[in-house]
């Protein structure tokens, strides 16, 4: 579905890629950026729930105290 709000951001892209590259060059840079700390971030969770699933004594796992 098509907005108002889709349709200004998609025309401020194109003038800012006009008039200012670079700055559309860093947004794009930014969001790449972005989408890799959220992978990190899950892969992260994932680690912690992995060990505290997995651990019978937390304090004395060393890899659990690493991870956390």
């Amino acid at each position: 579905m098509i907005t108002y709000e889709g349709l200004n951001d998609q025309l401020l892209g194109i003038l800012v890629k006009q008039e200012k590259p670079q700055l559309e060059k860093e947004k794009e840079r930014l969001i790449i950026e972005s989408a890799d700390n959220k992978k990190a971030l899950t892969d992260i969770e994932n680690q912690i729930l992995d060990v505290l699933a997995n651990a019978t004594n937390i304090l004395q796992d060393e890899k659990g105290i690493e991870v956390l």
